[in-house]
């Protein structure tokens, strides 16, 4: 099972290191297995309501709040990294290596693109981009009214999520997981996939595709 403190470990060491922090390169593999396994506890008990019950949820949700607070600090380092590289065409190679698999594949995509468009820049030939639609008074985002949403529900739709990359402020809304998003630009958030291609679509966030 997952060692929470382990993982609150590794929030402190990237917030206090200017750089990435090596990290274990199963940390998120082995984080979805015990999620997994905490999944089918938490179904197994009849009274969804009991002590045991929430016990396991709350350590649920505390194991998924900080594995994405590791993914929200790490992913703001690369891409400064990658603007770094693009800036002086120089990249440290100690800390390439800290990198997961997933975390250079991003590293890579941002720095081919943050080349191409200075290309296109220089050239005249950039790109047309589409300013993000104004958020309309109405609600974007459905969840029935005056219900609490469970956490054993939020965690089936958990399955289904986006990592996105947040290009302008949003107020808060509820999203289809039952929590509550307020969200400002340049954040880096995992959102319900429902929530996040709303977002996507109006040019409000970037799908960044890391984890699926």
């Amino acid at each position: 099972m997952m060692d929470l403190d382990d993982l609150r470990i590794i929030v402190w060491n990237e917030r206090e290191s200017g750089k990435l922090s090596e990290i274990p390169g199963d940390l998120f593999r082995t984080a979805k297995l015990s999620l997994d396994e905490l999944y089918d506890e938490i179904n197994r008990i009849h009274d969804p309501f009991s002590e045991e019950s929430a016990v396991l949820q709350d350590r649920f949700q505390a194991i998924k709040e900080t594995l994405n607070a590791i993914i929200k600090i790490r992913l703001k380092k690369i891409l400064r990294l990658a603007e770094a590289q693009n800036e002086a065409e120089y990249s440290d190679k100690e800390e390439l290596k800290l990198m997961l698999p997933a975390e250079r594949a991003m590293f890579d995509a941002v720095c081919r693109e943050i080349a191409a468009c200075r290309e296109g820049l220089l050239e005249g030939t950039e790109r047309e981009f589409t300013p993000p639609a104004p958020v309309e008074d109405e609600p974007v985002f459905f969840a029935g009214e005056g219900e609490r949403s469970a956490p054993v529900a939020a965690a089936a739709a958990d399955a289904d999520t986006a990592l996105v990359l947040i290009r302008a402020e949003v107020p808060e809304f509820m999203g289809l997981d039952g929590r509550t998003y307020a969200l400002e630009t340049e954040d880096i958030v995992t959102l319900p996939k429902e929530n996040a291609d709303v977002l996507c679509g109006r040019n409000i966030a970037l799908n960044i595709r890391l984890i699926k």
